[in-house]
């Protein structure tokens, strides 16, 4: 029975954890890191033309990458362009909402998800 009740604990402050880790404050990250597993730099990432799934259209380009530190990617800062979204200014999305296409990204969520994302302030 304890031992049951400690890993139900332990269930409930490791959830804990991780919520809180996700409401940390983000970090610009440093342009020399390497975003795996595209194996490209931020440095090459940033003003990458980001593109809509589906139809390529144009959505906007990377503004920032930000990580859990500055060494820990972990979302893109991606500028808006209101003509072709329905809104502008920056979001904060998860990097697995993106894949590579050459030098440019493609968005793979949807429009009401990226609405729901954190606007992103300087």
């Amino acid at each position: 029975m304890h031992r049951m009740l400690l890993a139900a604990t332990t269930a409930v402050l490791l959830s804990g954890a991780a919520a809180q880790a996700q409401n940390a404050p983000l970090v610009e990250v440093a342009d020399n890191v390497v975003l795996q597993p595209w194996n490209k730099t931020v440095d090459a990432i940033e003003d990458a033309k980001v593109l809509k799934s589906g139809d390529g259209v144009e959505l906007g380009e990377v503004e920032e990458v930000l990580g859990s530190d500055a060494n820990t990617p972990v979302a893109l800062v991606v500028d808006f362009d209101g003509a072709t979204t329905g809104f502008t200014g920056s979001k904060v999305i998860p990097l697995d909402r993106f894949t590579p296409d050459g030098a440019r990204l493609t968005l793979t969520t949807s429009a009401v998800e990226v609405a729901s994302f954190p606007n992103y302030r300087d």
